[in-house]
């Protein structure tokens, strides 16, 4: 799929940004630009259908607004792959009956985007047997955003520069989500703990989305990208390479409960989350639109171009990594 996308890409001026951003990016027409993206969320779905999927919708809901500086979401989609729901054979030992996993992702999914006021547009579902020992839960989200800021920047690129404060924005860390990206890829057992299940709270992402999208309209962002898998440590680390560094201070962290250990802060998956940098010279606007939209936001690093990547706990080094 990438070769011949990207081959199309040097004979056409319509294919923006692909493989390397949050979602891809096509030109609508002269002021629009459109974004999609789908994931699974299947491990999670099987664990606990309501939370899992609902975490799928709102996750996948901030990978379009990490595109490029900021997409807006419209509109939801999926297919949902599930053992029969009339199913009398014999279940995997601590799975739940396929039609407890259909009712639980329906109404997660659901839920998720009626509260953060995103439409499920269309959809569908699947049946079949091999889909009982895991459903096959794919969440996905269609954005817009216009071709261009008001300050004459394409919206689609990211342009952070060293010295750029970088904030934590919208919900708090917790213990949930911890090793989510490790257990979605390992087999489930009665040992699959539920903690690695993300806990969802689409009316606090409501609210962020609304602060981020007026942020990136007031020409206030300068690049911006969502917590999913790994936390901070995958969010602030990929937004470094475009400075070659990144110093991270995880005292400063806000937290939903004291005890987490300077790791479990930096990897811990807990939703509702946006990492986004802004000028040092931006940061009190940035602060004051955060506070009127009521929207946590705690500066916690700052990018470099020292090539490391730095993490501390007050002045103690957590990790100092090429």
């Amino acid at each position: 799929i990438m070769k011949p996308t990207h081959d199309m890409q040097e004979d056409v001026d319509w294919l923006l940004s692909v493989f390397h951003d949050n979602s891809g990016v096509i030109a609508w027409d002269d002021t629009w630009s459109v974004c999609m993206k789908a994931e699974t969320h299947n491990s999670p779905s099987a664990l606990d259908p309501y939370g899992g999927a609902m975490t799928g919708i709102v996750g996948v809901n901030r990978d379009i607004l990490g595109t490029g500086l900021g997409a807006r979401p419209i509109a939801n989609t999926d297919v949902f792959c599930f053992g029969p729901p009339d199913w009398e054979g014999q279940l995997p030992e601590n799975l739940f009956h396929p039609s407890r996993v259909l009712r639980g992702v329906h109404a997660g999914v659901r839920v998720g985007g009626n509260e953060s006021g995103i439409p499920t547009v269309n959809g569908a579902i699947v049946f079949d047997d091999r889909y009982i020992g895991k459903p096959l839960v794919y969440c996905g989200t269609v954005g817009i955003m216009p071709r261009h800021l008001p300050d004459g920047r394409p919206s689609h690129v990211k342009t952070p520069v060293a010295g750029d404060i970088v904030y934590m924005v919208g919900g708090r860390v917790g213990y949930d989500g911890i090793h989510g990206a490790t257990f979605s890829s390992l087999e489930l057992t009665e040992e699959s703990p539920s903690s690695a299940v993300q806990i969802g709270d689409p009316i606090t992402q409501k609210k962020m989305i609304d602060m981020v999208l007026e942020a990136r309209d007031a020409n206030l962002i300068t690049c911006i990208t969502d917590n999913g898998a790994g936390g901070l440590s995958s969010s602030i680390g990929e937004m470094a390479e475009y400075t070659n560094g990144c110093e991270i201070d995880l005292a400063k962290v806000p937290l939903k409960q004291a005890g987490l250990s300077p790791w479990e802060i930096l990897v811990s998956e807990s939703q509702e989350r946006m990492t986004i940098a802004v000028r040092p010279e931006d940061q009190g606007a940035f602060e004051a639109l955060a506070a009127l939209h009521e929207v946590e936001a705690t500066a916690v690093a700052t990018f470099t171009s020292t090539g490391m990547f730095h993490v501390r706990y007050n002045e103690s080094t957590v990790a100092y990594l090429p």
